[in-house]
């Protein structure tokens, strides 16, 4: 078997320095303690905004051309690719994802985006003309020409702060955007995954990148995160995670007035027109075969027309119930392990306020049977009869489903924008021509239709408590960028 990625401290301006704690990294398919890695103290969190403050000031990265930026970005892409199969791995150890969901999206698509950014990156202009009426070019006397345009600059350091559900990819998209922007980064991965955020030192420090442009410090708690949501040194925090610990770091930012890239929690709708009933049953199990629904963009949420509620919620519930649950490493396993045990009981404690509330338990609904190990819940199915139950309305963050039935398509449509979430969903139907009309009267930060197209040159982010701000794509890029207007013009004559 592959062993795992191991680290012998935190990566501060460029060095493994070890740490004042150390913090247990447990399997959540075990509840094993398979490794320990080394915790930094505040002061040392002080140092990597320190390292990247100078790095940044010195302008030893931001001013290097964008050709060698992306240069070195493509090497350290190529260094964790390089570590495939331990990242494989460790990702399985330190989530429970099940093998192919490790190896195609947790580990996959990020090594993809990985490479994909920075050449992304480097196609996008510099610098741009402003759009100015041709007479606005001109002096008064239409002799003196004047050049307005508008450069694209680095924002200054970057705290970026990652959950635990998908790190590599989370990394990959603060990391490697900041990075080609020119910034300095300073990453605290969540606690949980310490391991798939360290690597990124080690990736950087091969591909020679500058000491202190990147930093990776890992803590048991949060007095790090609050430091860097609050030093006036930092200038940019780029989150993902809940809304509620969203609001609190924008309330420790507002007073240094920090740039905020935000993307929070979500209650994502599949919405069936009658015409695509027939996919229900694959959408429903795809929530529960996305890292036992522990993502911010999974489309918990079905509604389907209300003749065909009754056969879609029975072949749903038959389907979650035939799904293979257990070991992360066995191939035909689709559904793995919760994060935590204390995930564990927050996904059966909303499940319980939804029965109390009315909701009809269709499949699942508690551990498994004979599970004496590991944070697993089985995949459930809920019926309920109107939106306004607490299973419907709050984020679970688990295996778990509603089915809900829509009188017509203005009523589905009233049900998906009746959220205080707003991040993703999706419409499904033959006819594309309704579906984006359907699509664009959903308030969320991206509507599939159909299928979804999530890669480096597409960018994802929310609305309403859903967070601000777009990770990946140019506009991913822009969120660590200010544009300076810059205006040229001959000097006066005497």
């Amino acid at each position: 078997m592959t062993d795992h990625l191991s680290f012998s401290g935190n990566f501060i301006d460029g060095e493994f320095i070890p740490g004042t704690g150390t913090l247990g990294v447990e399997d959540p398919a075990t509840e094993e303690i398979f490794t320990e890695v080394s915790t930094a103290s505040t002061a040392q969190f002080d140092m990597a905004i320190a390292a990247a403050s100078r790095t940044f000031e010195s302008r030893v990265w931001a001013e290097t051309p964008i050709v060698d930026r992306v240069d070195a970005l493509l090497r350290m892409s190529a260094a964790l690719d390089e570590r495939r199969e331990q990242l494989v791995e460790t990702i399985i150890r330190e989530t429970g994802s099940p093998l192919m969901l490790a190896q195609w999206a947790q580990v996959g698509m990020a090594l993809d985006q990985a490479r994909q950014l920075p050449e992304l990156f480097a196609t996008l202009p510099e610098w741009e003309h402003n759009e100015l009426p041709l007479e606005s070019h001109f002096g008064p006397d239409l002799r003196d020409v004047m050049l307005s345009i508008r450069r694209y600059e680095a924002c200054g350091v970057v705290a970026a702060i990652t959950p635990y559900n998908f790190p590599l990819q989370t990394n990959v998209w603060k990391v490697f955007s900041a990075l080609a922007a020119g910034c300095s980064v300073v990453l605290r991965p969540s606690p949980l995954t310490p391991l798939s955020g360290l690597v990124f030192g080690l990736a950087a420090a091969e591909a020679g990148i500058p000491a202190g442009v990147l930093n990776v410090v890992v803590e048991d708690g949060a007095q790090g995160a609050q430091l860097l949501s609050s030093d006036p040194r930092v200038d940019c925090v780029s989150f993902t995670g809940s809304t509620t610990v969203g609001r609190e770091i924008a309330s420790q930012a507002a007073p240094t007035l920090k740039r905020l890239c935000l993307e929070l929690g979500g209650k994502s709708v599949q919405l069936y027109l009658p015409d695509a009933i027939h996919n229900v049953v694959p959408g429903v199990c795809t929530v529960f075969s996305s890292l036992s629904g522990q993502g911010c963009v999974v489309q918990g949420r079905v509604l389907v027309p209300m003749e065909s509620l009754d056969e879609v919620a029975e072949k749903s519930a038959l389907a979650a119930k035939a799904l293979p649950i257990g070991d992360p490493r066995n191939p035909s396993t689709l559904v793995g392990p919760l994060i935590s045990a204390a995930q564990l009981d927050r996904v059966s404690s909303l499940v319980d306020e939804g029965v109390a509330a009315g909701a009809t338990v269709l499949a699942g609904g508690g551990r498994p049977s004979g599970s004496t190990r590991g944070h697993f819940y089985e995949p459930t199915v809920l019926l309920i009869a109107d939106n306004a139950n607490p299973v419907a309305q709050r984020e679970v963050f688990g295996p778990v489903v509603t089915i809900q039935g829509y009188r017509d398509l203005d009523h589905a449509v009233e049900i998906a924008n009746d959220t205080e979430y707003g991040l993703s969903g999706g419409v499904y139907t033959a006819d594309l021509s309704v579906g984006l009309q359907v699509a664009k009267r959903i308030r969320s930060g991206t509507v599939q239709v159909n299928r979804t197209a999530a890669n480096a040159y597409t960018s994802v982010g929310g609305v309403k408590q859903s967070g601000f701000g777009r990770e990946r794509g140019v506009a991913g890029f822009r969120e660590y960028q200010e544009p300076k207007h810059i205006v040229l013009a001959p000097a006066a004559t005497p």
